[in-house]
């Protein structure tokens, strides 16, 4: 077997200063394009202690039949939040309608890693715009739900 000569090693701080530095930006186009669907509906901090994140809620409160106690409460439509290595993107909607599911590029669906997040460590043009359509997709669900 022929011997290579040994790459030197990137040492794990630069590594992950390097994905830390994409990840943040991930996450700041993200926070953008949830940005761009208030109003109608609110952009607040998710509340995630030590992390950066965003979400999108109802204008109001909604009380959900069965849920909840029936107390009224807000309803996310989609967050934000800056993991370890990717950024977690969570679109409720799909959770609550399975042909909103059904509906979404296979690209985004290749990152769908439990019943609401997709898992991004990257964000392409294509994939900018599989988030965009997913949003407006849940925009249109809760519409016809009377919540928005």
């Amino acid at each position: 077997m022929k011997k290579t000569a040994a790459r030197p090693k990137k040492t794990q701080e630069k590594a992950d200063a390097q994905a830390g530095e994409s990840l943040e930006s991930i996450f700041k186009k993200l926070r953008e394009m949830l940005a761009r669907h208030a109003p109608p509906f609110k952009l607040c901090d998710a509340g995630v202690r030590n992390k950066d994140s965003v979400q999108l809620v109802v204008p109001k409160p909604v009380a959900i039949p069965g849920a909840y106690g029936g107390k009224p409460v807000n309803v996310q439509l989609a967050a934000a939040i800056l993991q370890k290595g990717y950024v977690g993107f969570y679109l409720m909607c799909i959770y609550m309608n399975e042909g909103a599911r059904n509906q979404l590029s296979p690209a985004l669906l290749k990152l769908l890693k439990g019943k609401t997040c997709f898992h991004v460590n990257r964000l392409d043009e294509g994939l900018e715009e599989d988030i965009e359509a997913a949003l407006v997709l849940g925009t249109k669900s809760y519409q016809e739900r009377g919540w928005v």
